[in-house]
């Protein structure tokens, strides 16, 4: 138990802990400082009707710990041993055996870890028939990897000029050559003038090959921006960090961590703006702690009759909240109840708040059907002692959400449809003494 814990009574457990300040990123994704490992899993649980809840196990780095703080995709594998961490895949298949996860690999039947795909066409080349894009099947391209159309071969070695570094093969690379398509003894010396037959320029932009960084792409500015000889417009890997661009959440920066504190998609080292992403499928449904209040459910949930998801509640405010679940609508037949639908949190990490696993609100539905779910959360910035991270939007203290959870199965004899709660008044009560607790311990530092 955290120090807070100390200063109130053992008899008050109802309550989630005091809110304390962590980095966003997940379980073993922070920094090597903060790394985030090793905190207690509370998954599983149960109980049905009359409540129950989730069970704190052994320490351990397999598992989400705290149920959504490292996996970012909501597979249920956390993100350190997600082979698809940003793509749904709770089974994990990967049929190429490549380490990438078939939801997430641009070649499903093809083994390729690289995941190199040179026309940024979403089709790795491993299994791509036309891996340059310049119409000609690669068991026929003569430069495969690079855009070619007039397959040019002066040597007739099999290898075109966009990609054969020794077009005339007289032994003197073209980079040296005076006239790289006129073969000589040794590399040409033509007095200074050099007549045009000497060079090829296989996408006509008017710089010959063996100076073009993109021979086989037209490119007179020849931009190249990680200086690798390889012009921006056909370059694979436009920061040269090793990451193809198709994969790269920074394609322009120099990134080989990919490090993405707020899970939107975009890298640390070129994201303009800091917004924790709870849902991959929405992420502009986003926690910015610069804007106004803001509480969000999980994502929408597809679940099986008689189960009971918890519902999760994530905010841009490290300050304690009061919340009321409900349910805002359902079918006809409708039968669901919300157990411990009522009460307060007061830690928070990775910004979601953490429950006493006692007073966990969780959904139960004995029928199938779509039920929408409504949260109301307030600021509770006067328990503070005045003392509120608020200042910036004092009046916008409420926030709402809703999620929708989609119930298939069998209709189950059980419970009626209400909402049920644990020894209300006794939450309300030990909730007080929590905050007392917590004003004697501010007032004394």
């Amino acid at each position: 138990m955290q120090k807070t814990a100390i200063l109130i009574s053992t008899a008050i457990v109802a309550l989630a802990l005091p809110a304390s300040a962590q980095t966003p990123n997940g379980e073993c994704t922070g920094s090597s400082s903060d790394p985030m490992c090793g905190a207690p899993d509370q998954s599983g649980g149960g109980g049905g009707c009359g409540g129950g809840g989730s069970i704190l196990i052994n320490y351990t780095d397999q598992g989400d710990s705290y149920q959504y703080a490292d996996d970012y995709d909501d597979d249920g594998i956390e993100d350190n041993f997600d082979n698809c961490p940003f793509a749904a895949n709770a089974d994990q298949v990967d049929a190429d055996g490549d380490g990438r996860g078939d939801s997430c690999d641009n070649c499903v039947s093809n083994a390729n870890d690289l995941q190199t795909d040179s026309d940024g066409d979403g089709m790795g080349d491993a299994c791509d028939s036309d891996a340059d894009n310049d119409g000609i099947e690669n068991d026929l391209d003569n430069c495969w990897t690079v855009v070619n159309p007039t397959q040019n071969n002066l040597d007739g070695d099999g290898l075109g000029n966009a990609c054969d570094d020794d077009d005339d093969d007289d032994g003197c690379l073209d980079a040296a050559d005076n006239c790289p398509l006129a073969a000589a003894a040794s590399c040409a010396d033509l007095g200074g003038i050099i007549p045009n037959e000497c060079f090829d320029d296989e996408d006509a932009d008017g710089i010959p090959d063996q100076l073009d960084n993109c021979p086989g792409v037209a490119n007179q500015t020849q931009l190249d921006a990680d200086e690798d000889f390889i012009g921006d417009d056909c370059d694979s890997d436009l920061d040269n960090d090793g990451i193809d661009n198709t994969q790269d959440n920074c394609a322009a920066v120099y990134n080989p961590a990919q490090g993405d504190d707020d899970r939107d998609g975009f890298g640390a080292a070129c994201d303009s703006r800091f917004c924790f992403v709870i849902d991959a499928a929405q992420p502009e449904a986003c926690l910015d702690p610069n804007a106004p209040f803001a509480a969000l459910t999980g994502p929408d949930l597809l679940i099986q009759t008689g189960q009971d998801p918890l519902l999760h509640l994530f905010a841009n405010r490290e300050i304690p909240v009061r919340y009321t679940w409900s349910i805002e609508s359902q079918p006809d037949n409708g039968n669901a109840s919300i157990q411990n639908p009522r009460g307060s949190a007061t830690d928070i990490e990775a910004y979601e708040f953490r429950y006493d696993s006692d007073y966990e609100p969780r959904f139960i539905a004995n029928t199938p059907g779509e039920y929408v779910v409504k949260v109301q959360a307030t600021l509770l910035c006067d328990v503070l002692d005045g003392a509120c991270d608020n200042e910036a939007y004092p009046d916008q203290t409420v926030s709402e959400d809703r999620m929708t959870l989609v119930v298939e199965g069998d209709a189950l004899a059980g419970c009626s449809a209400m909402h049920t709660q644990k020894s209300s008044s006794a939450v309300y009560g030990a909730f007080a003494l929590v905050f007392a607790g917590l004003l004697i311990r501010r007032r004394r530092k």
